[in-house]
């Protein structure tokens, strides 16, 4: 089988791409002040002014109501710009204009005003490193299918159309003036861009599309490009809302592929329209990558992989850009070729591919209480979370399991700032057993849970007074239905998550107390806690003696995998189902994934007893701790699958490193495919792979002009080598330094 290398698209790259710094000469283009001219709008400093004195006057109105005027008058107001070497519009304007006025305003107000003893817990809980806690606007998906079944003048009409034939209370009526003013600013701004895109020498066609989608649903591929583009950029940029699927690309647009295939389009025009769209993520340079999914089952079990997901993954690998990432929902019947196809570009250097698995992710959603048919069509988002359409779920909320194992050893004090964390241990030497020190490690941890919904239902229940979402709610026929924003109960389901972090080094750490102060009797507790106070000062040996232990989890060993298993059983037990904030009426969930809580947390958590140091990064998702995957990837993958994904709606990813000279020829690819199918069906949820060896990742360290293009799976996104700090560097050589 062959696979098609990074050749083509040179009309694109030879443009646009700078050879130092891969298409940041295209970001400069699409951004530059210069393209804008100012007889098409105002200033982004004028706007954000204009944004305040606006909603000044208008301050008696309901929140949804300024928030849209001040929407319009952003759109109003922006300069615009439509140029012939790009196919997809541009908006100049200050970034997130109203999160910079008004969403920051109303912030304020509540955490300071209304709510500022639940702002003063956050923030010791964050400052301690404890668990870090944020209003979460950062993960929404529409409903793109309505969006493309019924374009942005067919949402508006639809809302009105629900809006006449009621008595509406004086929050309804709001709702849905807001989508009237918001939706009607968005038509507003296509017709200007189509008036610009006219009087633009080559961006007639530009200019047709954009006048065809402001009246009417998208007809070709290109034109839903632009909708999916423009609902992306409103949203994310101006609404104040993160947009965090592109949608199920190959499901939604496979219509649109084929309609412009019968109707002469020739593909070559196609691949280009979608490099261009490709090129906009790109350009915005978003650190966490921007996500679009592919693949999964149709209602009969077929797969849902089409001619447009290989030519998708075709074009993708033939620019060698790393954003948006790719989320592949794998399945039985997704066709071998097709994945191994995708595994190639992995073991080629793009690493912005992660697997999620089909049968796990819905056998958890119905569990939940979701329907097959929701199950089936839900959408993955983020780095590799997933709901079903039409929910909204809240999950920016990471607790660090270490720091309940340091109050349990500090009689309920931090193990670096010797402060009281509010619920007494006995001191060391009284935990008679393993047993009694595991019992009271949990009690913490729940303290620490309950402390954690406490704090957040009480300001969820304020999310749509900060930013009610009148883009987000018109997509979603719950919200039209019970005429509520989004936030504020109006979807489907409405999960507040925990994530849990740190499940390797919280289960390697009971491990190694389990084995070396109970049931050998080396030290004591106290002699631990001690040397653990003293950042293992004066006790190397011991320190690499942990470290070197193979009783780690990520290794298939028996211990530390049941310990890992019983803390995802109990804590999952322990928060699901639980009732968030009352105006949202859902329900607690779990997830295992930590984004950059490795690094920032991990800066605030003292040495722990796997030999860790103070200070020093804390493990990732449902992975081994750096450097402690010594038994190879079967291994890996046999430890965390013994975790029952389906228990829970939240994420428990591998991240999975592998030899560039394991995965070398034929052989090679089958292995790799191998391990997923493995992972799979076993019942893994996630997993995404890196392909390194400790010797090339040493000489990108100390030569990195020679590595500008070196990508690296950081957790749930894909960056540069040379774009991550030193420490972070050292992590991934350690990673690969164990790997065989």
């Amino acid at each position: 089988m062959e696979y098609i290398k990074n050749t083509d698209y040179p009309y694109i790259i030879n443009k646009y791409h700078d050879t130092a710094k891969p298409f940041d000469s295209f970001k400069r283009f699409i951004r530059r002040d210069e393209i804008f001219s100012a007889q098409t709008g105002m200033a982004g400093e004028d706007i954000l002014a204009g944004i305040l004195r606006e909603d000044e006057a208008n301050r008696q109105l309901p929140h949804p109501v300024r928030k849209a005027m001040a929407f319009a008058y952003v759109l109003r107001n922006t300069r615009i710009s439509c140029d012939s070497r790009d196919r997809f519009p541009a908006i100049n304007m200050i970034d997130r204009p109203l999160n910079a006025t008004i969403i920051a305003k109303w912030k304020k107000e509540v955490f300071d005003e209304i709510i500022p003893e639940v702002e003063e817990k956050r923030r010791h809980l964050e400052q301690a490193g404890i668990v870090t806690i944020w209003p979460d606007y950062d993960h929404s998906v529409p409903v793109w299918s309505r969006i493309f079944d019924l374009g942005f003048a067919g949402l508006l009409a639809e809302s009105e159309r629900a809006r006449s034939g009621r008595t509406l209370t004086a929050d309804e009526a709001a709702f849905f003036e807001g989508i009237r003013i918001t939706y009607e600013a968005i038509l507003d701004l296509i017709g200007r861009l189509a008036a610009l895109a006219a009087e633009t020498v080559g961006a007639e066609r530009m200019a047709a599309a954009l006048r065809h989608i402001q009246h009417d649903p998208p007809a070709t591929f290109y034109e839903a490009l632009l909708v999916d583009y423009l609902y992306f950029i409103l949203s994310e940029h101006i609404e104040g809302l993160q947009v965090r699927s592109l949608s199920n690309f190959d499901r939604l647009f496979f219509s649109f592929y084929q309609h412009d295939l019968q109707s002469g389009v020739p593909e070559e025009e196609i691949r280009t329209d979608l490099a261009y769209f490709f090129l906009q993520f790109t350009a915005i340079g978003n650190y966490w990558n921007q996500p679009v999914c592919l693949g999964g089952c149709k209602a009969n079990g077929d797969t849902e992989i089409n001619a447009l997901s290989y030519l998708f993954l075709d074009v993708y690998d033939r620019m060698g850009i790393y954003n948006p990432k790719v989320q592949i929902k794998l399945a039985d019947s997704t066709p071998k070729e097709f994945t191994m196809k995708a595994l190639d570009m992995i073991r080629r250097g793009n690493n912005s591919i992660v697997f999620v698995c089909d049968s796990t992710i819905r056998r958890a959603l119905v569990r939940e209480g979701a329907t097959e048919e929701e199950a089936r069509l839900c959408d993955v988002k983020g780095c590799y979370e997933y709901n079903v359409q039409g929910s909204f779920g809240c999950g920016m909320n990471y607790l660090n399991l270490l720091k309940p194992l340091e109050y349990a050893l500090h009689e309920g004090c931090d193990g670096v700032t010797g402060q009281f964390a509010g619920l007494k241990s006995p001191v060391p030497a009284n935990y008679a057993s393993f047993a009694d020190f595991y019992a009271e490690y949990k009690k913490q941890l729940c303290h620490i849970i309950d402390e954690t919904i406490e704090i957040v239902n009480g300001f969820e229940d304020h999310l749509a007074y900060i930013n009610p979402q009148s883009m987000l709610s018109a997509t979603y026929p719950s919200c039209i239905e019970k005429a509520k924003d989004a936030l504020s109960g109006g979807a489907v389901y409405n999960r507040s998550s925990i994530m849990i972090g740190f499940l390797a080094d919280l289960a390697d750490s009971m491990a190694m107390i389990k084995k070396y102060v109970y049931d050998r009797r080396e030290l004591t507790l106290t002699e631990l806690v001690s040397i653990l106070d003293c950042n293992f000062t004066g006790s190397e040996q011991l320190r690499r003696r942990l470290l070197a232990d193979r009783d780690k989890y990520g290794n298939n060993k028996a211990t530390p995998d049941e310990i890992a298993v019983d803390i995802v059983r109990f804590t999952s037990g322990y928060i699901n189902g639980r009732p968030n904030a009352g105006t949202r009426g859902g329900a607690w969930a779990c997830g295992y994934h930590v984004a950059r809580m490795s690094y920032t947390q991990g800066g605030k958590t003292a040495a722990s007893p796997n030999g860790r140091l103070r200070g020093e990064e804390l493990s990732k998702n449902c992975s081994a701790s750096m450097g402690q995957n010594r038994e190879g990837a079967t291994a890996a993958i046999l430890s965390v699958t013994k975790i029952d994904a389906t228990a829970f709606t939240g994420d428990a990813c591998l991240d999975l490193g592998l030899l560039p000279s394991a995965v070398k020829g034929d052989d090679g690819l089958e292995a790799m495919y191998g391990l997923l199918v493995t992972f799979a069906r076993r019942g893994g949820h996630a997993m995404h792979i890196n392909v390194f060896d400790a010797e090339t990742l040493r000489d990108a360290q100390k030569y990195p002009e020679k590595y500008q293009d070196l990508q690296i799976r950081v957790c749930g996104w894909n960056v540069l080598w040379n774009n991550i700090s030193r420490a972070e560097q050292d992590g991934f050589i350690r990673q690969a330094e164990s790997l065989r």
